[in-house]
C-alpha cells in the first residue's frame, strides 16, 4: 500500500557507522547535526564557519554553524561530502540531499524503501533502519492497551517513561469511542470557508468494490462513535 514513510539508512561517515540518516530528495544540501558530530568525536575545529541561513520546506529558517567535509561510505562507494552543520533537535543524525544523491548517481525510492546504485556489480540496496521496540502493557485490567518503548533506552529511562504512561493512562484514546464528549473548549475543528461563495455540488466519485467497502466501514465506525453526523440537504 502507498505510504509516506521516510527513507532512513545506515551509512559510514568518517570512521563511524551512523544510523538514522534521512535520504531526502527535496533537500538541496547535505546536513549533519552538531550533536551527531559530537557523538562521532569529530572536532568542530575542522568546521569552516558560515552564517548562511537554511530554509526548510515548512518555511522555518535555521542559521548554519558552518560546513565540514567528511567521507561518506555506502555499499562500497565512498564520496567526500560537504555537510552543512546546524544545531537543532531532529529525529535524524544527518540528512543526505540531492548533492550526495547526484554524486552517487543513486535512485532512492521511498515507495520501495531502498536505494539503487547504478554500478557494474549487481544492484546493491540500503534498507531502512528499523529501531527495536519493546511492547509494554500499561493497564493490568486490559492487556490490549499496549505502548511501544525503545528497547535500547537505559533501564532507568525506560522505567520512568512506562511509569509516566501508566499514571496518565486516562489521557489516551484507545479507540474512537473513547473520544466522545470532548469539550469544544478543549478542541474544535471548523472549515474556513467564505460564506458568500455558493457551494458547488460535484458528481459522486465512484470507487472500486474494495475501496467502497473500506469507506463504508470507516463511515460506520465514525457514526457509531458519534464523531460524525449524517446531514441531509434539500438539493
Amino acid at each position: 500500500m502507498p505510504h509516506n514513510d521516510s527513507l532512513l539508512v545506515d551509512v559510514g561517515i568518517s570512521d563511524c557507522t551512523v544510523t538514522k540518516v534521512l535520504v531526502d530528495t527535496g533537500s538541496s544540501v547535505d546536513l549533519i547535526f552538531k550533536r551527531t558530530l559530537v557523538k562521532m568525536g569529530v572536532s568542530l575545529d575542522d568546521m569552516k564557519p558560515s552564517a548562511r541561513s537554511l530554509t526548510g520546506f515548512n518555511g522555518s529558517t535555521e542559521t548554519m554553524l558552518g560546513t565540514i567535509c567528511l567521507r561518506v561510505y555506502a555499499e562500497g562507494i565512498a564520496k567526500n561530502v560537504k555537510f552543512s552543520v546546524i544545531d537543532v533537535h531532529a529525529p535524524y543524525n544527518a540528512i543526505l540531499g540531492t548533492p550526495w544523491i547526484h554524486a552517487m548517481k543513486a535512485i532512492p525510492s521511498t515507495y520501495h524503501q531502498y536505494i539503487k546504485f547504478p554500478v557494474a556489480k549487481p544492484i546493491q540496496k540500503i534498507y531502512p533502519f528499523k529501531e527495536e521496540i519493546l511492547e509494554v502493557t500499561i493497564d493490568d485490567s486490559d492487556q490490549a492497551k499496549i505502548v511501544r518503548v525503545g528497547a535500547h533506552l537505559p533501564d532507568d529511562t525506560k522505567d520512568k517513561i512506562i511509569l509516566f504512561l501508566r499514571d496518565n493512562i486516562s489521557t489516551f484514546a484507545w479507540s474512537t469511542s473513547d473520544m466522545k464528549g470532548i469539550d469544544p473548549g478543549v478542541t474544535t475543528h471548523e472549515l474556513n470557508v467564505d460564506p458568500t461563495f455558493k457551494p458547488i455540488r460535484q458528481k459522486r466519485c465512484k470507487l472500486g468494490p474494495k475501496r467502497s467497502k473500506a469507506v463504508n466501514e470507516e463511515v460506520d465506525r465514525l457514526l457509531n462513535a458519534g464523531s460524525i453526523t449524517e446531514v441531509k440537504y434539500p438539493e
